[in-house]
């Protein structure tokens, strides 16, 4: 084998240090030459999807019968110009809003609205043989409205030692819907898609999309979510314990112990705003007698949160006075 390969390449060597190469050289390029100013002077076509949108609908409106999204356009162009007019991103946009009206009808776009905009993209010496549907048609109907809030569907969980403060927020918090009566009288609301956040920290913003109905159009079909967390740790305070109602102005209630400890969990931002003042411990005398009597805490602060309170029970004495 070694034999066979060294026999070759001495071959090929000798060959290319002949003028028998340079004539094939020669020969090579001149072809290359000529099928370059064939490939530029030679007139070529091709066809490609365009998609097609459509403007200028009112809010209130919607296709009952969509026209086509797209449009099968074959083009000839030559040399150089073929190649751009083929990596060209067409695109074409009908402003439909002068054939809106009424309760209901058609829009139409006949052929030669489709030549005009076409024309207007091509470049060169590039031009349209043929395209299809030669015709546009779309039917439309107007639509009732009706404004409903938003709701967010999913979980947020925050990172570990973060806390949410308060409920997700959502921007807007209503949109607009449009459909027949029928269908409007049973929306009371929509909801976003299915969306979970996990150890989510400080504030997250982000878009949500609006989960379709068939048949009803939203405005906006998405909408802006906030979430914000933030660090919490522990805080305890000594709160005094109150009687609700005494039996008797003649009587005086004595518990024992007369103060708890309340625990709770609070945001490091507000740790230091939280104070005794946000809290009322207070206890109700039964209407038979009993042994302990369990203490009520009435928080006043929305942002505290795991509260827990020590000991949950009293001892009381009654005495006359």
């Amino acid at each position: 084998m070694r034999e066979i390969f060294h026999h070759w390449w001495s071959a090929q060597k000798k060959f290319l240090h002949s003028k028998d190469a340079l004539v094939y050289l020669a020969f090579v390029l001149l072809a290359t030459v000529i099928w370059l100013v064939h490939a530029y002077s030679t007139r070529r076509t091709h066809t490609i999807q365009v998609p097609v949108t459509y403007v200028g609908m009112p809010d209130n409106y919607l296709f009952t019968s969509e026209p086509s999204a797209t449009l099968r356009l074959t083009i000839e162009d030559e040399g150089a110009d073929f190649f751009h007019s083929r990596n060209k991103q067409y695109a074409l946009v009908f402003d439909i809003s002068d054939q809106i009206c009424g309760e209901q009808g058609e829009v139409v776009l006949l052929p030669d609205d489709i030549r005009q905009a076409v024309a207007q993209q091509l470049t060169g010496d590039a031009a349209m043989i043929s395209f299809e549907p030669e015709e546009l048609h779309g039917a439309y109907t107007r639509q009732h409205e009706k404004k409903v809030p938003v709701v967010y569907r999913g979980q947020v969980h925050p990172a570990l030692q973060y806390q949410l403060c308060g409920e997700p927020v959502i921007a807007p918090e209503k949109v607009s819907v449009y459909g027949t009566l029928e269908t409007l009288k049973a929306i009371k609301s929509v909801e976003t898609v299915l969306t979970d956040y996990e150890g989510v920290q400080d504030t997250f913003r982000t878009k949500l999309a609006l989960q379709p109905i068939e048949g009803v159009r939203m405005l906006p079909d998405s909408v802006g979510l906030s979430i914000v967390a933030e660090q919490f740790t522990d805080k305890a305070l000594t709160i005094p314990i109150h009687v609700s109602e005494a039996r008797n102005a003649s009587h005086v209630v004595h518990l024992f112990p007369n103060q708890v400890q309340v625990t709770f969990r609070i945001g490091t931002n507000r740790f230091n705003c939280v104070s005794e003042r946000d809290f009322e411990a207070y206890v109700e005398l039964p209407e038979q007698v009993a042994d302990h009597l369990p203490v009520h805490i009435r928080c006043k602060n929305s942002h505290i949160t795991h509260l827990r309170v020590k000991p949950e029970e009293v001892e009381y004495l009654i005495e006359s006075r």
